[in-house]
């Protein structure tokens, strides 16, 4: 086969599927029959225009690529060897040698080549990605999936991997509370994540039913609907929940500038807001509140050790992803899918899939 068929963009708002040249895999890859990849808010950024994988890792407004394969939650079939392998992949590889990657700290890595990101992969004809019938991947990033764990569920260890590093940097432990703010995917791997870590129990807020009721049957104790109450009256009824101690670790994923003023002030002594979607515009930090050693940041990517523990806690069933999963498309119609995703309060998505 010299051609397949994928999802391009080609610049802000120019998404389509058309017919590329399958790539042909380098030193140390090997090709990937792709057979699921998961639509992510990243994803619906980039074809917004942005660059959310600079944005966020270093801080820089970068450009994309001119031509770019979208997706980067991925599963498939590999035949390293000779044998066909079910395969969940580490969708990014780093170059090692930089002062982050030596210093131990390599998901911050400047030179990260990224599968359906706007980053490395200078010299192809285009940036590879998941959503299309093949991709690249590196050899070293293939991982065999248990029997009973599905192409499906597969797609969602790339954001069980970043659930993993936010809940090791807050220090999330054992008998803590947390709030997740935000119960899209990645607020609800970070809630199971943390209550696997030890956590006592888990508060949670959004903004449309599917996603309430999504949060509630993995495990939130108490769960806010932002649509009722304005972000102050959330604080207050999470501080009322803990007996007015507040939580020790705030996972904010919408970037909502209130809601992550409201996180601030649901914190307990020594306790973490974790910014997932990066810092909101004009967000105010009155010094003030980080008495008590209270902490802000920010958290990016994994590593590798920690996508490894998620795929422990996906194959263990400790993290449960099919409720998640409530749209799936197939690679023709991934214009459609993606107006699904992006069109979430008006159709209940939470996760949506495409299928080659």
């Amino acid at each position: 086969m010299s051609d397949m068929s994928a999802v391009v963009l080609r610049g802000p708002g120019e998404l389509a599927v058309e017919r590329i040249p399958v790539p042909e895999p380098q030193s140390g890859e090997v090709l990937c029959e792709v057979a699921a990849c998961g639509i992510c808010g990243s994803d619906l950024r980039y074809l917004a225009g942005e660059n959310p994988w600079a944005k966020h890792t270093l801080g820089e407004d970068r450009p994309n690529p001119p031509v770019m394969v979208l997706g980067h939650e991925v599963s498939g079939v590999v035949e390293p060897d000779g044998r066909r392998l079910r395969a969940g992949m580490l969708a990014f590889s780093v170059c090692g040698e930089c002062p982050e990657c030596r210093r131990g700290t390599s998901q911050l890595c400047r030179n990260t080549a990224h599968l359906g990101h706007g980053a490395g992969w200078r010299g192809r004809p285009f940036n590879p990605g998941g959503m299309a019938e093949f991709m690249p991947i590196w050899r070293e990033n293939v991982y065999e999936l248990p029997d009973h764990i599905s192409f499906e569920q597969a797609t969602f260890l790339d954001g069980l991997g970043v659930a993993v590093h936010a809940v090791n940097r807050s220090g999330v432990r054992e008998g803590d509370r947390v709030a997740v703010l935000g119960a899209g995917p990645i607020g609800l791997l970070i809630m199971q994540v943390a209550l696997a870590a030890g956590a006592e129990a888990a508060a949670a807020t959004d903004v449309y039913d599917a996603a309430l009721e999504c949060v509630r049957a993995l495990g939130a104790e108490l769960v806010l609907d932002g649509r009722d109450e304005d972000a102050g009256a959330l604080a207050a009824e999470v501080l009322a929940w803990s007996a007015g101690r507040g939580v020790h670790a705030v996972f904010d994923s919408t970037g909502d500038r209130a809601l992550q003023e409201a996180g601030l002030r649901m914190l307990a002594p020594g306790g973490s807001l974790m910014l997932m979607a990066g810092a909101a515009e004009g967000l105010r930090i009155d010094p003030a509140a980080l008495a008590g050693e209270r902490t802000v940041t920010t958290s990016s990517n994994n590593l590798r050790s920690e996508f490894e523990r998620g795929l422990d806690l996906l194959a263990s069933g400790t993290v449960r992803v099919e409720p998640m999963i409530t749209h799936v498309f197939s690679l023709t119609d991934a214009a459609r899918a993606f107006e699904v995703a992006a069109g979430k309060h008006r159709t209940g998505a939470i996760k949506v899939l495409i299928r080659p």
